[in-house]
């Protein structure tokens, strides 16, 4: 499979990539992201039909540098570097 010079990555070969994962708080609504770039965190991706209040809402993998700050109107903006 092709594997983007940058970019979102869909492919397999995720062992050279970063992870970044959003999970929201339900109790406080408090956004985390994860970034994952080594080997000292687990990434555990939620299972499908079950409905787990901490895991990831949402998740990708890249190769490039990903900055992360909230705008003027309250919005999460995010670069690739």
């Amino acid at each position: 499979m092709f594997a983007p010079a940058f970019g979102f990555y869909e492919g397999t070969a995720l062992a050279d990539k970063t992870f970044h994962g959003f999970r929201l708080n339900n109790v406080d609504g408090n956004l985390t992201i994860d970034t994952i770039d080594d080997d000292s965190m687990v990434v555990s991706l939620p299972s499908e039909n079950v409905i787990d209040p901490d895991a990831y809402k949402h998740w990708f993998w890249t190769a490039d540098t990903v900055a992360f700050r909230w705008g003027d109107n309250g919005h999460l903006l995010m670069e690739m570097l």
